[in-house]
């Protein structure tokens, strides 16, 4: 009997020994704690969370922390493989001064739905890091710094602060430091940045960035690049006093991208730039203003620019496809040096303030191809080439150009061809200053000035072919030529 309990015993004893053997399981040890600082202080459950952030961050990860609403002063210093998770804008990280960064990232570290307050930086970050439903308000020298890896933001809001009157040198600074690696790249979409920023987002020493759904109300530029890869979709800049957006020395790609004042839509210098879809409204300056930049610009308005032109361009080479200007001061297009390829575009209402002058294309030392372009109500030339520049013009629509439809002065060539011309009040054509003038198929109708204005100085020649005008004015100058041979026949 004693042998038969004995046995039936041994299978109970080695299951309590066992169960005794286990490691007792510690608050987190499944990758979670809990944190509240109204609490009184417990295990890091859910029920029972701990009452200090700092506690959280030193147990071993990878963690994710569930921060209750309230606010914890900082800084804090997230390590390796902590995901800070908060319950909304009612959870306040934040540091008292302008010294200190309030949260310190190093490594594989998330951020998300809580607000970073005040500090010199909100967030000091290598990364990799994600970033998501955070705002970042009161910062004294920006919201984040990069300075390697990558970070991912989305749905994040930048706001200056309320009552800071001086501005913000920077929402974010993605900037390698010397030597470190990898180089810092940033993604940010569907975010806003509010308020005086200088520079709402600064890229600099070969940093890449991405820019998607992003809105900038307020600070002086959106983007400021120098060097490295940009690409900006779905953007939009408003209130701002400086270049809405700015490349040197980098590759900036603009895709669906709108601004709305600002000193210029877009800078670029000695950069590459990709354009598919930009839309520049009342610039004080110029939609685009670029420099020594190589790059193809589709679907292109510009509305109300200033006295520097819708398109500004020097010392480029570039290719401008379907574009419409409108209503710009003193130039449509203002192209001096380099090459440039204008097609399928519409340039009305050019006007200088005083409304005696304004070309709609002013070309200068430059090599231009300009085919299927329109310019209506231009004050001044509707195509003026100047200054030694060589300008070949297909296919153009122009009215109401007032001191002439085709211009040509400087030591400048213009070939045209199937040129129509109505409504105009000046010259039809005007070659002067040792300037040349081919014309093919043109057709000149409602002009009430001279079909032909020349200084005949020196080797400046007008040479016509093909020529429709019922107003002949000016064809008896020495230095006119016209071609009365008949068109070949067409195939």
């Amino acid at each position: 009997m004693p042998a038969r309990m004995s046995t039936r015993l041994l299978p109970c004893l080695l299951a309590l020994l066992c169960a005794c053997s286990r490691p007792t399981l510690r608050p987190g040890a499944t990758g979670e704690l809990w944190v509240d600082g109204e609490a009184v202080g417990g295990d890091g459950t859910r029920a029972r969370p701990l009452r200090s952030l700092a506690e959280a961050l030193n147990r071993p990860g990878p963690l994710l922390v569930h921060l209750a609403s309230g606010r914890y002063e900082g800084p804090v210093r997230l390590p390796e493989g902590i995901r800070l998770q908060g319950n909304g804008p009612s959870t306040i990280l934040a540091v008292t001064g302008s010294g200190a960064s309030v949260v310190e990232a190093r490594g594989d570290t998330a951020l998300e739905a809580l607000v970073v307050d005040g500090g010199g930086w909100g967030l000091d970050a290598r990364g990799p890091v994600r970033v998501q439903a955070v705002t970042f308000r009161g910062q004294a020298q920006g919201a984040i710094r990069l300075g390697a890896g990558p970070l991912e933001g989305r749905d994040l809001r930048f706001e200056v602060g309320a009552g800071r009157q001086a501005q913000v040198a920077v929402g974010v600074l993605v900037e390698a430091a010397a030597g470190d690696t990898p180089t810092p790249s940033l993604i940010l979409r569907d975010s806003t940045f509010v308020g005086p920023y200088a520079r709402a987002v600064r890229a600099r020493g070969g940093a890449t960035v991405r820019l998607e759904g992003v809105s900038f109300q307020g600070p002086g530029m959106a983007l400021s690049q120098e060097g490295g890869v940009a690409v900006v979709e779905r953007a939009r800049a408003s209130g701002g006093a400086g270049t809405a957006f700015s490349t040197v020395e980098g590759t900036l790609t603009l895709v669906d991208v709108r601004v709305h004042g600002h000193e210029y839509g877009v800078t670029a210098n000695r950069a590459r730039l990709s354009v598919r879809g930009f839309t520049s409204e009342h610039a004080g300056r110029a939609g685009l203003g670029l420099t020594a930049t190589n790059g193809l610009l589709e679907d292109v308005v510009v509305k109300d620019a200033g006295s520097y032109g819708a398109l500004q361009f020097t010392a480029s080479d570039l290719e401008v496809r379907r574009f419409r200007l409108e209503g710009s001061r003193e130039y449509g297009v203002v192209a001096l040096l380099g090459r440039l390829r204008l097609r399928d575009g519409v340039i009305t209402d050019v006007s200088t303030e005083d409304g005696i002058a304004g070309d709609g294309l002013h070309l200068r030392q430059v090599e231009a191809h300009v085919d299927t372009v329109t310019v209506e109500r231009a004050k001044g030339s509707c195509v003026l080439a100047t200054q030694r520049a060589h300008a070949v013009l297909r296919n153009a629509r122009l009215s109401g150009c007032g001191l002439a439809a085709l211009a040509v002065d400087t030591k400048a060539t213009l070939e045209s061809r199937n040129v129509d011309v109505r409504d105009t009040s000046g010259s039809v054509l005007l070659a002067i200053e040792e300037g040349q003038l081919l014309v093919e198929d043109l057709t000149a109708k409602n002009a009430t000035g001279e079909l032909v204005s020349t200084d005949c100085e020196g080797p400046t020649r007008v040479h016509l072919r093909h020529v429709d005008a019922s107003n002949k004015q000016g064809l008896q100058s020495l230095c006119v030529q016209l071609d009365s041979s008949p068109r070949a026949p067409q195939p």
